[in-house]
């Protein structure tokens, strides 16, 4: 990056944050005052919407990269800026409407190194749903975040990743019943919600997906044992079974906590992205070395399966390069599941050093084989990380950055990546 370029950043930077610190401070002197609105329940039409609430993130990112994905000599970079604002009124008689406002520009982009879904120019509607709440019950209709294993938003980019549908649940975080029909689906990107995946040489339309899952806790003297399990189907593409469990100890200083995992995927009508014969086994355990600063070990197992996607690798539609959603074992740059079969390792170690301070890192083995009878990857990442968080009157603005490289024994090129993030959420 030029000393030009960092000048830009910065004076941009600022114009961010303080246009953003000025939208808060308006707000909330617009704002009705609590009494009038009861925490967020309107008592007329008129109060629905006057005491509603708007939420936003403005993000610089500059990513960076060398020998990118192990393509020897290709480096990448890519600064741009955006985010998205959203408004959401108070419920009225369980009734609340919410929608957002996304966008992305570039700054000085050389189309030869160009990280794809940074590069994009995008100014539209992000979500826009109606939702109703009643007690532990809440179903919403429309294009909204969701959060169900291997449908994430992947909160790292500028804009986020989202889905249209209906998105039902009842209960809480540890003891719930859910429903969720996706129809579309709007990635990092691009600004439109599309009828395609992530996929995108797959030749070939979707109908989305829907997806039933449940949880549940129990507390077994002094510990605390939690289980989920989901069914999805996604169109066209794969059928799945996920499943964990953990059993915690939250009542010893250093809070242990032990959890297995299943996943199962099998082909879905046309396949479009490959026959798919998948089974992942997991195991994980962490726990604190003082109250500051966590461990944890992960291991996953991925059965080969010759014929099949990535030799018995797991399709997921919707986080393919994207994310590794739920698996343990996990790298930060790739996905566990677009890499093979085999055996997956990974363990981090994170400190709160301060309120304003957090650092961690993390290493990662995949000896993964991306097809039948070719050698293991052997990949490893070593990563480093910090963010610190401001206070005051710059409560909710951060920076962070994560640095790393990964190795491969497929290639003599190591993968160099940084990712350097200021934000403020308000």
């Amino acid at each position: 990056m030029t000393m030009n370029k960092f000048s830009f950043s910065l004076k941009l930077g600022a114009l961010l944050v303080s246009q953003a610190l000025f939208m808060g401070h308006a707000l909330a002197a617009t704002t009705p005052a609590m009494s009038d609105c009861d925490a967020g329940v309107a008592d007329s039409l008129t109060q629905m919407f006057t005491c509603g609430s708007v939420h936003g993130s403005l993000r610089m990112l500059d990513y960076s990269t060398h020998n990118a994905y192990f393509s020897k000599g290709y480096s990448q970079d890519t600064f741009s800026y955006g985010g998205s604002v959203k408004y959401t009124t108070a419920e009225y008689y369980g009734l609340s409407l919410g929608v957002s406002g996304i966008f992305q520009r570039g700054i000085d982009h050389n189309q030869d190194h160009l990280v794809s879904e940074l590069g994009p120019n995008e100014t539209n509607f992000g979500e826009a749903y109606l939702s109703w709440h009643y007690q532990d019950f809440r179903i919403t209709a429309g294009d909204q975040r969701l959060n169900i294993p291997f449908l994430g938003d992947y909160d790292w980019r500028i804009t986020p990743i989202l889905y249209r549908g209906i998105d039902a649940n009842y209960g809480d975080a540890d003891n719930f019943l859910h429903a969720t029909k996706v129809t579309r689906f709007k990635p990092w990107g691009d600004d439109q919600f599309l009828n395609t995946t992530e996929y995108t040489d797959a030749d070939g339309t979707t109908n989305g997906m829907w997806a039933i899952g449940g949880g549940r806790a129990l507390k077994l003297d002094d510990k605390k044992l939690t289980g989920q399990l989901w069914y999805e189907d996604y169109n066209n593409y794969t059928k799945m079974v996920y499943a964990d469990s953990y059993l915690s100890w939250s009542d010893l200083p250093s809070q242990p906590k032990i959890g297995l995992q299943f996943i199962r995927g099998v082909s879905d009508g046309k396949a479009l992205a490959g026959e798919v014969n998948s089974t992942s086994y997991g195991a994980q355990f962490a726990m604190n070395f003082t109250p500051s600063l966590r461990w944890s070990l992960n291991y996953d197992h991925i059965a080969a399966s010759d014929n099949a996607y990535g030799d018995g690798a797991l399709v997921t539609p919707y986080a393919h390069n994207s994310s590794s959603g739920p698996y343990f074992a996990q790298p930060f740059f790739t996905s566990t599941q677009d890499l093979g079969s085999g055996n997956a390792y990974s363990t981090d170690l994170n400190w709160t050093a301060t309120e304003s301070i957090s650092v961690g890192t993390r290493y990662s083995f995949m000896d993964l084989t991306a097809s039948s009878g070719a050698s293991s990857s052997n990949q490893s990442e070593y990563l480093v990380y910090g963010t610190y968080s401001f206070g005051g009157v710059l409560k909710g603005l951060s920076v962070t950055d994560f640095v790393g490289v990964q190795t491969t024994s497929t290639s003599d090129a190591n993968f160099w990546q940084n990712r350097l993030a200021l934000e403020y959420d308000f």
